[in-house]
């Protein structure tokens, strides 16, 4: 692991996790909704957020933040890390007539994590597309996808698990998000999280 993210970035990305956290509070995502496991998706204005069948669309042209999130991923809760896996794939929204739907860290997986015992999240683990290559896809079972967790860099989440044992999956919802004015609109689908 390498030491990478400066303070500035880290209190960028975690300020942006809790505001994403109050507005999936706001969404109410408990009940019955997280016992069906649904996918969710939320937005800042001015970024608009719709979802059609298992596609999210992230519109985030004019600023804010948009993304999306499945209301069973709180059962993971307490999991070490060696036993989850989250992906999703993506791609450019074709009417926008862009080329790379990438750039400044999104999209990418905002994933809580315990570090402490309880079940309340220390801090968020990133991992977003263009250190995963930009090749549509974003996962934790990718040996070539960094994450970026407080000030350290591991080389997958393998890496990140092994030096990690006791770490866990926090009781926040994990979420998949975009915060780039450019380029503008992003599909998201197949977001998948799992027990291993």
């Amino acid at each position: 692991m390498t030491k990478v993210a400066s303070d500035k970035e880290e209190k960028y990305h975690m300020s942006k996790a809790y505001i994403v956290l109050a507005a999936l509070a706001v969404l109410g995502t408990t009940g019955d909704a997280v016992a069906a496991g649904k996918l969710k998706c939320f937005s800042g204005e001015p970024a608009t957020c719709s979802i059609s069948q298992n596609t999210v669309t992230l519109d985030t042209s004019e600023g804010g933040f948009a993304g999306a999130f499945i209301t069973n991923a709180r059962s993971l809760s307490g999991t070490l890390l060696s036993g989850v896996t989250f992906s999703f794939q993506y791609n450019c929204d074709p009417s926008d007539n862009t080329t790379d739907c990438v750039g400044g860290g999104s999209p990418r997986w905002s994933i809580p994590i315990n570090t402490g015992g309880n079940s309340k999240a220390e801090g968020f683990a990133f991992i977003d597309a263009a250190n995963c290559g930009s090749t549509g896809i974003v996962s934790t079972e990718s040996d070539t996808c960094p994450v970026f967790f407080g000030s350290e860099t591991y080389d997958n989440w393998a890496d990140f698990a092994s030096e990690n044992p006791t770490y866990r999956i926090a009781s926040e919802l994990p979420f998949v998000i975009t915060d780039t004015t450019e380029p503008g609109t992003t599909l998201i689908f197949d977001i998948t999280i799992a027990k291993a």
